[in-house]
């Protein structure tokens, strides 16, 4: 038996391939998360020794738009798969979402904080972490935020592509949130699974590290450190705007970030802090374009 990951393409999952060369990755075509009733049987089919759900429908502001899939990708299709883990009495690992809060709180939030999304992706994933958690027996819900890697599309590489056709940006500066890197949510995940499994309690955890920053602070560092690796010529100017001058069909959360888990801090090895991952990113990606 070996690690079943549901997911091949994304962010996530690409590092944990990078990392599990052995495990089995399921694609759409082997899985599809929008038909969740397909899932459990599957599942218990591949007798795996452990479940990683690394898939999720992300788009934010799309999701708006087809809530009805969100909520079957992010709720039901968890769900199913939780049933799964039980049945076959393996560890599961779910990876969840900063947007399950509403943003109002001070200071960073905690586990156990009161939760309220704004949005429909929000809603989904907190459908989705009920769910596990009252159906699975042994499983880690791994929240999360502002995901980026030099694989897939996210942020840092927005930003970079439109740093070199524009000398100046416009980007949010009054959401507050804690960027994450993929590379390392995804070691996080290999170390709970190692064949010696770490001291850390089955439950929902915070993912995370470095200082909390706005989107307009991220990008600023994405561009300082393009310059300093030789990737951008020159650095745009960039501006710093309120929400409301950005307009989404997602309401975001103005301050969402994660206080990372003490269990976590203390039982593992790997200890993310984005601006650590930034410069892997940037690094991976200068060598893709040199």
């Amino acid at each position: 038996m070996t690690t079943l990951v549901l997911g091949s393409t994304g962010q996530l999952a690409t590092h944990l391939r990078e990392l599990w060369p052995d495990a089995v990755f399921w694609s759409r075509t082997e899985a599809d998360l929008a038909e969740p009733r397909t899932l459990r049987g599957k599942v218990e089919s591949a007798r795996p020794a452990a479940i990683v759900i690394a898939a999720a429908h992300t788009a934010v502001d799309k999701a708006e738009s087809e809530p009805e899939l969100a909520w079957r990708i992010n709720a039901e299709a968890p769900a199913e798969i939780a049933r799964a883990a039980a049945t076959l009495d393996v560890p599961l690992v779910h990876v969840s979402t900063d947007y399950v809060f509403d943003g109002c709180k001070a200071t960073p939030y905690v586990e156990d904080d009161p939760v309220g999304p704004l949005n429909v992706y929000g809603r989904s994933k907190l459908g989705g972490e009920l769910a596990v958690q009252s159906i699975a027996t042994r499983y880690w819900i791994l929240r999360t935020s502002w995901v980026f890697s030099e694989h897939g599309q996210n942020f840092v590489k927005t930003m970079l592509r439109l740093g070199r056709d524009r000398d100046t940006l416009s980007v949010v500066a009054d959401q507050l949130g804690r960027p994450t890197y993929a590379g390392d949510l995804a070691r996080v995940i290999a170390e709970l699974l190692r064949p010696t499994p770490a001291a850390v309690p089955f439950g929902l955890l915070h993912v995370g590290g470095g200082p909390a920053t706005t989107w307009h602070g991220f990008a600023v560092a994405i561009f300082e450190g393009a310059r300093a690796a030789g990737m951008l010529p020159g650095v745009p100017v960039v501006h710093a705007i309120p929400t409301s001058q950005y307009p989404t069909p997602a309401r975001r959360p103005l301050s969402s970030v994660l206080e990372p888990s003490a269990a976590l801090q203390q039982a593992l090895s790997t200890h993310p802090d984005w601006r650590d991952g930034l410069n892997s990113v940037l690094r991976a990606l200068a060598v893709q374009t040199a």
